[in-house]
């Protein structure tokens, strides 16, 4: 038996429609036959009689509800397909112990609008060459097998055909990017300027491979200059350290005269490395000579040296002392290597008696004498390059006071 896909069935009423069929109220098959036998007169006890004497009836091809399959077929189609007609045929019924109907499921299939294929892509452009115009149609075939529960119908499809629909693109928006036609206005518009674009490319790619070229010329002769660069720099500091292991063994060789000639050399000397080797060596060696021409030389090379202040254990008021008082400068104007004179300015600002005034001192060997307006500052070479000693000034305790030799 087939019935059309938009067609009711006398048998959806008899046997009921399952939820969704818009069929209306559930109406029993005893019902109907109620209704029907009292339209002919039959008494109502002969109608109920005949109920239930009735056989149980399965569920047949008529009762699957036709929105079901609509739906359940609609599922598995692409979304430019619609559903135009629809016919089921039934099959040999299911060994199954529950109540189920098999049947042959044909619908004929619309195409909604056009289809296209993606013939090619430029960038964020897809060009689209048409698949398949609006109005196509095609015969879709599936088998269906129904099952009737207490919640209504269950339908399970499988196609007949599945590969009907390949081939036949998809609507353009569902197609990614810039979709533009082959053919179109459009169309030749983008790829002409798509081909001045990959022209301008092209220019640019050269241009750019050029000056890749150059730069690698560039880099390659930097490379060598750095390379000869650090040959000529491995070789200086090669000469380097045989200056400096050469002035070492002057510094701390037993030929006395030598060793104050090499330190007078390198202390008065331009070269901070070497100057610097034998002030550490000078200020570390218990020689006072050699010691007194390292101080003279830091000396006569400092305008400004800070002097550090700490408060002493004896006196209490001491570190208020030190706080109030403020930085304490040594201002050097003047210095005679030849007798260790200096002059210069010596105070902090906490103070009226402590504050920068003129100053007469005195480098003896590796002790260090200032007197100002009046305070007295008095300092002797310590092991750890610096100069330690006290500050005496008037109306204050005595103070600690350094100077690093940095």
């Amino acid at each position: 038996m087939k019935r059309p896909g938009n067609g009711r069935f006398a048998a959806r009423i008899a046997a009921g429609a399952g939820p969704g069929s818009g069929a209306g109220p559930r109406v029993s098959l005893g019902a109907t036959l109620i209704a029907i036998w009292v339209a002919l007169g039959v008494p109502v006890e002969a109608a109920w009689a005949a109920e239930a004497s009735a056989p149980a009836k399965l569920p047949t091809v008529e009762t699957i509800p036709d929105s079901l399959l609509r739906a359940r077929i609609e599922a598995l189609l692409p979304a430019p397909w619609r559903i135009e007609s629809l016919s089921v045929e039934p099959l040999p019924e299911p060994q199954s112990s529950e109540p189920q109907v098999a049947a042959r499921v044909s619908a004929k299939l619309v195409l909604g609008g056009p289809t296209y294929l993606v013939d090619s892509r430029e960038g964020p452009v897809t060009f689209l060459r048409p698949a398949a115009e609006a109005g196509l149609s095609k015969s879709w075939v599936a088998t269906a097998l129904a099952t009737r529960g207490a919640g209504g119908w269950t339908v399970a499809l499988t196609p007949q055909s599945p590969g009907l629909l390949d081939g036949i693109g998809k609507p353009a928006a569902e197609l990614p990017g810039r979709t533009v036609v082959l053919g179109t206005p459009e169309a030749r518009s983008l790829r002409e300027q798509l081909d001045r674009d990959a022209a301008q490319r092209l220019a640019e790619d050269s241009e750019r491979r050029r000056r890749e070229e150059e730069r690698l010329a560039q880099q390659t002769a930097a490379a060598k200059a750095e390379a000869a660069r650090a040959e000529t720099e491995r070789r200086a500091v090669e000469a380097r350290i045989a200056q400096v292991a050469d002035l070492r063994g002057k510094l701390t060789g037993t030929d006395r005269a030598a060793r104050l000639a090499a330190f007078e050399a390198a202390l008065g000397g331009n070269d901070p490395a070497l100057r610097q080797t034998a002030m550490e060596a000078a200020l570390q060696s218990r020689d006072p000579v050699v010691a007194n021409l390292a101080l003279k030389d830091w000396i006569a090379r400092h305008r400004a040296v800070p002097v550090q202040l700490y408060a002493t254990k004896e006196d209490p008021s001491s570190e208020v002392v030190v706080q109030n008082l403020g930085p304490m400068t040594l201002e050097i104007d003047g210095f005679s290597p030849v007798n260790g004179a200096l002059a210069g300015k010596l105070g902090a600002p906490g103070y009226s008696i402590a504050r920068s005034s003129s100053i007469i001192g005195t480098l003896a060997q590796t002790e260090l004498a200032v007197n100002s307006f009046g305070c007295a500052l008095t300092l002797r070479l310590a092991e750890h390059r610096t100069l330690d000693g006290l500050l005496r000034c008037q109306t204050l305790p005595t103070l600690i006071a350094r100077i690093t030799l940095d």
